[in-house]
């Protein structure tokens, strides 16, 4: 989710971004167990591209083989893209995430996972500006 604010700049791609930022994103640890595997709408990027999130939690590689199989199915193959961001998410995000839902401490949980977000932005941004890149060879491209 993070990554999708970054690619869409409702996070900045670069200077410093504060634990208080992180938590005022409407989205920042919400999500419950009912809402994997439900596409979220976030914006649309300046390639008029349309950024979804999706929570997968431990389904990941089933969900997105998937999708994947549908697109080709439905010749939109090169339409999607699909993007693992708990790649680059640090432990302490992790921690934070467990402590907030699976333990209802979100009062110690929620500042912890954003303070692994902030230790995450440059792993984060990284990902997201190679995204960017791709997306703009691929318009090349076609």
């Amino acid at each position: 989710m993070i990554a999708a604010h970054l690619h869409l700049g409702t996070i900045p791609i670069t200077g410093p971004v504060s634990k208080e930022q992180i938590m005022a994103i409407p989205e920042f640890d919400l999500a419950e167990t009912g809402d994997w595997g439900k596409p979220h709408f976030l914006g649309t990027d300046e390639f008029g591209n349309e950024i979804f999130i999706l929570g997968l939690n431990s389904q990941a590689q089933i969900c997105c083989r998937a999708i994947i199989s549908l697109a080709y199915d439905l010749g939109k193959a090169d339409q999607i893209l699909l993007i693992n961001s708990l790649s680059v998410i640090g432990i302490l995000t992790r921690v934070g995430g467990f402590l907030s839902k699976k333990m209802r401490l979100s009062g110690i949980g929620k500042p912890l996972a954003a303070k692994g977000i902030i230790n995450s932005l440059p792993r984060l941004r990284r990902l997201v500006a190679g995204v960017k890149n791709e997306i703009q060879r691929k318009q090349m491209d076609g």
